[in-house]
């Protein structure tokens, strides 16, 4: 399969690592995965060209309901999309930004959200089908361990201050 994944790639930042990563997980199943910056494109019209031409892509992933998202809505391909801080705590405050994101949502295959939190904010303000919407946390979950210990730990990494402080 063919992917066209859009995110916003300014070096050195979440969205761009995140991207890297789901980038290497699809092409480590075995697909092919195009990543191109959403500030690349003016128009979903653009992106619609891009998508069909020789040979086509399969389908289409972005980072963001509105930088990116917005930028599939006239694709003629399926689309998900991944949504996150941005998206539900401040670009729902943007009435004009709220209605494209509503649009994309209703379009998109699937969606996923980095908690469960963010899964439930999009049902409630972007009116999205919880069913759509998938949870897959951004973080590395970790647990403790009775043999973990600070000291060694703190030795190890070539800090000064003791375990105590």
């Amino acid at each position: 399969m063919k992917l066209l994944f859009l995110a916003c790639l300014s070096p050195k930042t979440g969205n761009c690592t995140t991207a890297e990563r789901i980038r290497a997980h699809v092409e480590s199943a075995g697909h092919t995965c195009v990543l191109r910056d959403a500030s690349e494109f003016k128009s979903s019209a653009e992106v619609a060209k891009l998508v069909t031409q020789k040979p086509p892509f399969d389908g289409a992933l972005a980072i963001h309901l509105y930088k990116a998202g917005r930028l599939l809505l006239d694709v003629p391909v399926p689309f998900g999309v991944v949504f996150g801080g941005t998206d539900i705590n401040e670009d729902v405050k943007v009435e004009h930004k709220l209605v494209v994101m509503k649009q994309v949502l209703l379009k998109a295959r699937f969606a996923v959200a980095f908690t469960a939190k963010m899964k439930q904010m999009a049902y409630v303000v972007l009116r999205s089908p919880s069913s759509k919407i998938y949870v897959q946390p951004q973080g590395i979950r970790t647990e403790a361990t009775e043999k973990f210990s600070w000291g060694e730990f703190l030795k190890s990494s070539v800090q000064t201050l003791s375990a105590d402080s």
